[in-house]
């Protein structure tokens, strides 16, 4: 799957070079020329292949873009904390508010988010569709990496909840998990299934610091973990690839930024490893 062109050298033709200006025509790679996408591939991955996977994304979490993405988000949970108390002690929530966010605290749990992965995952299995078995997989590794560092975390943090039913507050798994999900669907079918994949995690959120199981810094910090599970499944080492593919034409040459699987197959995801 072509995803970039840039022209390099343009060469001139004789009439260019009698002082005639032309354009260079954009390259395009043909579907038979470029690589096929690493999201798309010839075989949905075995269920061995995608836990293989698993304890190589809890030690890939640990990286320089983790850091990135968590210090962003600490940053915004330290600007969060200003409303935690005023939030948490507010006195007109309403019954139907109340009663409108309570789903949001079903769907966020880990058991309905591994249900969804391994649903779409086994979907994909039995039609043959192996980029919906790509994305089931996904999910599954995206969720159990993000709530393995998030547990971590709550266990050692010992945060507690505003309604005091137990210290492990910080950070929210439920917000975690709805924003690992969506960042991998986002990542998979672009924007459009972005926005209602968002909207539905932060409806997650927003349940949870409405009934009053967290602060809502403990929600900001959640949702940066959950995107850091995500970018450590989908975009480390092990996961894409990038080829400059040349492309030559009578008028130009040309590059094409080429996302292929990694060359190796012990490096590449769902591989059978033979």
């Amino acid at each position: 799957m072509l995803v970039a062109v840039a022209p390099v050298v343009p060469c001139l033709s004789s009439a260019a070079r009698a002082g005639d200006r032309q354009v260079p025509a954009p390259v395009v790679a043909t579907e038979e020329s470029a690589p096929k996408h690493v999201l798309e591939p010839e075989e949905a991955p075995s269920f061995g292949a995608v836990f293989r996977e698993v304890p190589r994304d809890v030690v890939r979490f640990v990286s320089k873009d983790t850091a990135m993405v968590l210090a962003a988000g600490g940053g915004a949970a330290l600007l969060a904390r200003i409303w935690d108390d005023e939030l948490a002690s507010e006195p007109d929530r309403t019954l139907r508010l109340i009663n409108a966010l309570e789903p949001g605290n079903t769907y966020g749990t880990f058991a309905a988010m591994m249900a969804g992965s391994f649903a779409a995952y086994g979907i994909g299995r039995a039609s043959g569709n192996s980029h919906l078995a790509v994305v089931g997989a996904d999910l599954m590794r995206s969720q159990i990496v993000t709530q393995v560092w998030v547990q971590a975390i709550k266990f050692t943090v010992r945060r507690e909840r505003p309604d005091g039913s137990n210290d492990v507050s910080f950070p929210s798994g439920h917000t975690a998990g709805g924003f690992s999900a969506a960042a991998v669907l986002g990542q998979h079918y672009g924007w459009k299934a972005s926005i209602p994949a968002y909207i539905g995690a932060i409806y997650i959120a927003a349940a949870r610091v409405d009934g009053n199981k967290h602060y809502l810094s403990d929600v900001v910090f959640g949702a940066a973990m959950g995107l850091a599970g995500t970018r450590t499944v989908v975009l480390k080492p092990g996961r894409y690839g990038a080829k400059l593919v040349p492309t030559i034409t009578p008028d130009q040459i040309a590059l094409g930024l080429v996302v292929v699987p990694l060359g190796q197959s012990h490096d590449r995801p769902y591989s059978s490893g033979r």
